[in-house]
């Protein structure tokens, strides 16, 4: 974000294309300088030229968590509805969970709600198939996102089925497709890797934003008088002709300031501001901050951001403690059914498919993804005399 101050404002722009481009873009990694830990898979020829970088950084987008209370909040929130429990019907699937080994603390809850929270924070979560010393599959373990990498390979029918490289602290380890789980969520801007959270890394941009200036105006007594938003594009300088017929450059931000001084006036005037682009997908957006009381628009500014991060995510925003005016005591299951059953269970189906995958990939054990139960948020929030009148009705 970008704070300059024009005549006798400060004011704060920021755009979505240099937030993506620059803050989230993908820094390549130069894979000789990491030593190698076991075997490779195939050559450093080939491997130059079959390493599919993601479209953007996994790791700032994981970052993003730490940045905004509420996006942290939908994120968690659907983690913990979409793995309330791990049961299967199939017993050798029930049996292989319970004899599982996994990380310090861990157990196939936890192991399987980081993968949700990855796939819901940054599009891919990755497993790990811990093996015995005999190859056989015996437990799982989290990769994180940020420390994988992806090699293009494709089997004889044309089907992806992606080598792995995992680095992490100057190291480097091969594995092969059949020995990651990787759950990712679809995007059009590749075909291996999936992406989240981009939607709404500029809202959480200006809130952080936000935050420091909220600070600074209680430290300091500092405000910015507008923030200018710029969507779908940059800002560019322009050349024009003078009167004179000279050939000029035409400040972007000189034309902005110019554009708001002209449309000073009292409390109760009106005036419109029109900006132009040579962008025809560049959306400009002025919002004053200080025109009613003293904490202006950062009040409605706020809302509307958050808003657009509960839209995001699909997440009811009582579940992430943000009361809703005018809604209290009103009717809260029906949105809790909408959200489980178009949003949450569907995550549930992906999930049971990966793994029922997994396993038949491995033991052959003919495993149905509706064997797989996760829990279900609206038969929690059951009372007790619906419960009683669902058991009745199914005896019936």
């Amino acid at each position: 974000m970008n704070i300059m101050k024009f005549g006798g404002y400060r004011v704060g722009i920021s755009h979505a294309g240099e937030l993506a481009e620059k803050r989230l873009a993908y820094e390549p990694v130069d894979l000789s300088k990491y030593s190698q830990v076991g075997p490779y898979l195939l050559s450093k020829s080939a491997e130059k030229k079959r390493v599919v970088p993601p479209p953007y950084s996994m790791a700032k987008l994981l970052d993003l968590l730490d940045l905004d209370e509420y996006h942290w909040g939908c994120v968690d929130a659907m983690e913990k509805v979409v793995v309330l429990q791990v049961e299967c019907d199939n017993p050798d699937v029930k049996a292989w969970f319970d004899s599982a080994e996994y990380s310090v603390c861990e157990n196939q809850i936890t192991v399987l709600s980081e993968i949700v929270r990855h796939h819901q924070a940054c599009g891919n979560g990755f497993l790990l198939k811990m093996r015995n010393a005999k190859g056989e599959w015996c437990g799982l373990e989290t990769i994180l996102p940020s420390e994988m990498m992806i090699v293009e390979n494709y089997d004889k029918y044309g089907f992806a089925r992606p080598n792995y490289l995992q680095l992490r602290g100057g190291k480097r380890k091969d594995y092969p497709y059949a020995d990651i789980i990787h759950m990712k969520k679809p995007t059009h801007r590749s075909k291996l890797w999936g992406l989240a959270g981009l939607p709404i890394a500029i809202n959480i941009e200006i809130l952080s934003e936000i935050k420091t200036f909220d600070y600074n105006n209680f430290k300091n007594g500092l405000m910015i008088d507008y923030f200018i938003i710029v969507e779908g594009g940059t800002l560019r300088d322009n050349t024009v002709t003078d009167e004179a017929g000279n050939v000029v450059i035409q400040d972007a931000y000189s034309e902005i300031e110019k554009a708001l001084s002209e449309v000073k006036g009292n409390n109760r005037s009106h005036s419109t501001v029109l900006i132009e682009s040579d962008n025809p997908n560049v959306k400009i957006r002025i919002e004053p901050l200080r025109q009613d009381h003293r904490e202006g628009g950062f009040l409605t500014l706020k809302k509307d951001l958050r808003e657009g991060i509960f839209a995001y995510h699909r997440v009811p925003p009582r579940l992430v403690s943000q009361l809703v005016p005018g809604q209290l005591g009103g009717d809260n299951r029906s949105d809790m059914d909408i959200f489980y059953n178009f949003v949450a269970k569907p995550i549930q189906n992906r999930l049971a498919l990966t793994l029922a995958d997994e396993f038949n990939w491995e033991f052959g054990w003919n495993v149905r993804p509706e064997e797989f139960h996760f829990g279900n948020l609206t038969e929690l929030l059951q009372t007790a005399e619906e419960r009683l009148f669902g058991s009745l009705r199914k005896k019936a």
